[in-house]
């Protein structure tokens, strides 16, 4: 066996020492970097198996951890069969998905340069009556507020700031219409409420493919939206959601969902009754959000595995009564004290306290 250490800076030396070894497979972590490296073993004709990091830190737990070390073992759990692999996206899947997150990525800085514009204006006690301060007439309002210097320096700096990213937003938008086309899929996705082309697109690249996922549970775990017990003996913790997932891919479920819910079309119905009944209570208006998120990824992977577009009133089954499909959810067959929702769970103790007439 021979054994040489590879630099990054190196990638000529890299390739010479790569290429008789054609057909040969290679674990890798993907930790960050790994996607050159992956493009770099596949032109080689060598077949890159990408290694999930947590997963393989849990499974050598009490191992040395070294480089070397590192590499034998990676070796050691693919000849095992017991290698924890990850989704090695294609290039051009990768491509997309660098824009997409670009888009988003200065879609938050745009909403934190205009946070610091309200902040300027709330320590100087000025108050203005706009529903949107960055509109024409709120602009024209920041252009003439009586400012102290140093203040109207700050606030001109932080609008040119805005206008320039709102600009470059502007202009990965108008590449994203001309350049996208317009995919079958893409136009399913499109049919689910609160789900627009930017976000149909972004849910496309961050999934890449839905057979992956051997369910839809898998799906909303992979992002973020499975609600996690966090229970110990007889005390029963809140569920929360896991911070291990795919991140974009939450964002553009919890965007959807509040599209869904402001939206004010029937196909979002059952969308805004879910998160009516979860949000009762201030505190659990994100938790109602997240939920209705859920739902949505749901529906994104059964329309997604069919190939059928969503359907506010689907068809009754066979053998199912018409009239029972469509009755209220008020007049639900659940008992109140069972769980209408995996988001939301009573305890145990509230669970067999008994009915009282």
């Amino acid at each position: 066996m021979e054994r040489k250490r590879l630099e990054h800076g190196e990638p000529e030396q890299m390739r010479q020492w790569l290429k008789p070894l054609a057909g040969t497979p290679v674990a890798m972590e993907a930790t960050f970097g790994w996607p050159w490296i992956a493009d770099l073993l596949e032109d080689l004709g060598l077949e890159p198996h990408l290694a999930h990091p947590p997963a393989v830190r849990v499974l050598a737990k009490h191992e040395a951890k070294a480089d070397r070390c590192d590499s034998d073992r990676l070796g050691r759990f693919y000849v095992q069969g017991i290698l924890p692999e990850s989704y090695l996206a294609p290039p051009e899947v990768r491509q997309l998905r660098e824009r997409l997150r670009y888009r988003m990525a200065l879609v938050a800085v745009r909403t934190g340069i205009k946070n610091r514009v309200h902040a300027t204006l709330h320590r100087l006690g000025i108050l203005h009556p706009f529903s949107d301060l960055f509109g024409e007439k709120g602009r024209d309002f920041l252009q003439d507020a009586a400012l102290p210097e140093a203040s109207r320096a700050v606030l001109t700096g932080w609008l040119n700031l805005l206008d320039q990213v709102s600009g470059e937003v502007e202009r990965v938008e108008e590449w994203m219409h001309s350049h996208l086309q317009a995919d079958p899929l893409v136009q399913l996705l499109e049919t689910i409420p609160g789900i627009g082309p930017v976000l149909a697109h972004v849910i496309q690249a961050e999934i890449g493919q839905i057979e992956r996922f051997p369910d839809y549970r898998h799906l909303t775990s992979y992002a973020g939206l499975a609600p996690l017990s966090n229970d110990s003996a007889d005390r029963h913790g809140r569920r929360h959601c896991s911070p291990a997932c795919n991140h974009t891919l939450r964002w553009a479920f919890i965007e959807a969902a509040g599209g869904a819910v402001r939206s004010r079309h029937s196909e979002g119905t059952h969308l805004r009754r879910l998160y009516q009944r979860l949000s009762r209570h201030q505190q659990l208006k994100n938790t109602a959000k997240v939920a209705v998120a859920r739902e949505l990824a749901k529906l994104v992977y059964i329309i997604w595995k069919k190939k059928r577009p969503y359907l506010a009133d689907p068809p009754a089954r066979p053998g199912q009564d018409r009239a029972a499909q469509l009755q209220e959810p008020s007049s639900t067959s659940l008992r109140s004290d069972q769980p209408r929702h995996p988001m939301v769970r009573r305890s145990q103790k509230a669970a067999a306290r008994p009915i009282r007439n």
